[in-house]
């Protein structure tokens, strides 16, 4: 028997040696430059990462039966759940009626590569039966929901940056400003306000055009009307050339936030219209920039180091 354990050893050690050069070889296979094009799932770039979903909410229909929404995640390679990783959570526009949380897996990936988890969020669609607070009323549930298992999920509670675009960029702007619309029998000792804020081309401002459905709860929802000193910290991207929600909404959320004492920043995309930031839709152009800057502003705020992965040759198409 002592023969057979001495005959097993050094294959015991041989293994450990092997594995040991294999995770070697994934840790030194991450990419340090990619393209757009790497972010698609099922690339050599991208295959490793770990997608997951998971159930916050589940709400009752009309018909009595139940919808599940869902967050979707996308953690770096070897992610454990002891770990405390920043986190950027992706809330996606469509008029608030319209679109889906996978036109985000792309930069929820590129943010992966880059060490952070990312999760794209899934909501009631307006409707019928469905209101604009409602769907402020789910995404809110989601930070929580975030925040309740952080450890569960190897998030840092503290460091969670929730970018929107369009009428997501409104329901982002909402999580950092405005009180009240909170799911009924909710903890809300748990925070459902982010760390900090990127705003794509956002609708800020419901006393406009925007929010004539919606009467007398226009401003009651509209984020610009509730900016204070508890506002996180707010970077805007809007394109000069928008046809769709007008320059002035980001304009106007940057120059109350920095009247009030806040740290915020705009960038205007010159030519660029809605939309900039999805990719095939947007230019590919906008598209990385959006990237890359969202990538600059978690590395100002601590939460990042290192270099964008893009390729600087992305933004000069």
């Amino acid at each position: 028997m002592l023969a057979r354990r001495v005959a097993r050893r050094p294959w015991g050690i041989m293994s450990l040696a092997v594995c040991v050069m294999c995770a070697a070889c994934i840790c030194s296979a991450r990419p340090t430059s990619i393209g757009l094009t790497d972010l698609w799932e099922d690339t050599p770039a991208t295959r490793n990462l770990l997608h997951q979903f998971r159930i916050y909410k589940r709400n009752q229909l009309p018909s009595h039966l139940h919808q599940q929404l869902r967050l979707y995640f996308v953690y770096p390679e070897l992610a454990k759940a002891a770990e405390r990783r920043p986190t950027v959570v992706f809330i996606h526009g469509g008029g608030w009626g319209a679109g889906n949380p996978d036109q985000w897996f792309p930069q929820c990936r590129y943010f992966a590569l880059r060490g952070l988890v990312g999760v794209s969020v899934q909501y009631r669609l307006k409707s019928d039966t469905t209101t604009v607070a409602e769907c402020v009323t789910d995404c809110k549930s989601a930070i929580r929901y975030l925040r309740r298992n952080a450890r569960s999920l190897g998030l840092d509670p503290e460091k969670i940056v929730v970018v929107g675009e369009s009428a997501g960029g409104h329901l982002a702007a909402a999580l950092g400003t405005i009180d009240g619309y909170d799911e009924p029998g909710e903890d809300i000792a748990v925070s459902g306000v982010p760390n900090a804020l990127v705003l794509l081309n956002p609708i800020t401002d419901l006393t406009t055009r925007w929010g004539e459905s919606l009467g007398a709860k226009a401003e009651s929802l509209s984020p610009l009307h509730h900016i204070s000193k508890k506002t996180p910290p707010t970077l805007l991207i809007h394109g000069d050339a928008d046809q769709v929600v007008d320059l002035q909404h980001a304009r106007s959320f940057h120059e109350k936030m920095l009247a009030v004492g806040n740290r915020s920043q705009l960038i205007v995309l010159p030519a660029a219209d809605h939309a900039f930031a999805i990719i095939g839709y947007g230019p590919d152009h906008s598209v990385a920039r959006t990237i890359i800057e969202t990538d600059r502003y978690r590395a100002s705020l601590g939460w990042l180091d290192g270099r964008p992965l893009l390729q600087s040759s992305e933004v000069s198409k």
